[in-house]
């Protein structure tokens, strides 16, 4: 399967800015990707102002349907959105003929998220793309192991762990840590794409996008194009025979 990662800077507010932004680099995506996935609020930033929650929703989704629907490429990535006067940091999966979402369980309590938006119900969003099963989680939640547990019952739960996330420089270690653990405990791929730049309160994003394979160690890309977009290729064999080599799931309880 072969993977576009999207690392840009995103404008804090400026849904119509970063609506250009994404079109044009979605419009630059090799046409034989399977999946382009895009950071966390990638239309406002990681932001709390839900008098844009209704606009974000339908540019996201107008702009996530229609790429899906004109190039056959699944296109995954989070928004602020609002439904039945609830307001969600919703990470959705959207493919040609099928989408999925998962509302982010993990609200971070240091800022104000937690004070403004709905938590996610605690449950598993798992869509399948090409060979693999994908599931679904957003930036914070990375910190919980229980929230990307992997199972085994003569098949797995997932092979691909994707975390969308708005990941502050100076904790990047951690970042790239809990990658590498959640990707290796839980014997999957695991993708985590974060945004660049400032944001409207001079937080530093340092991006460090990237996939990790079953030891913890981070998949060096086939491409890149303008230090942007950042292109990857999965074999659902490759790793289904470091599974058999090395079958921890087996003591999993």
């Amino acid at each position: 399967m072969k993977i576009a990662l999207i690392q840009t800077e995103i404008k804090d507010f400026c849904i119509e800015e970063n609506y250009q932004c994404f079109e044009s680099l979605l419009s630059k995506v090799d046409k034989d990707t399977d999946l382009v996935v895009l950071s966390e609020m990638f239309l406002t930033g990681f932001i709390t102002d839900i008098s844009l929650a209704k606009h974000s929703k339908e540019k996201g989704l107008l702009l996530m349907r229609s790429f899906a629907k004109e190039t056959g490429i699944a296109i995954d990535g989070s928004l602020l959105i609002e439904e039945d006067n609830k307001y969600f940091n919703r990470h959705y999966f959207v493919k040609k003929d099928k989408e999925a979402y998962y509302d982010k369980e993990h609200l971070f309590s240091l800022s104000d998220e937690a004070k403004v938006l709905s938590k996610g119900e605690k449950k598993d969003v798992i869509i399948s793309c090409k060979d693999f099963n994908i599931k679904l989680l957003t930036c914070y939640d990375l910190r919980f192991p229980l929230s990307s547990m992997n199972t085994y019952n003569g098949r797995f739960l997932y092979d691909l762990l994707i975390y969308v996330a708005s990941w502050p420089q100076s904790r990047r270690e951690q970042w790239l840590t809990l990658l590498k653990a959640r990707a290796i405990e839980n014997q999957s791929y695991v993708i985590g794409v974060n945004r660049v730049g400032k944001d409207a309160n001079h937080t530093l994003y340092s991006g460090d996008s990237c996939i990790m394979n079953t030891k913890g160690e981070m998949i060096p890309p086939i491409k890149n194009v303008e230090d942007k977009i950042f292109y990857y290729e999965l074999n659902k064999k490759e790793l289904d025979t470091r599974r058999q080599k090395f079958p921890t799931y087996l003591d999993w309880k």
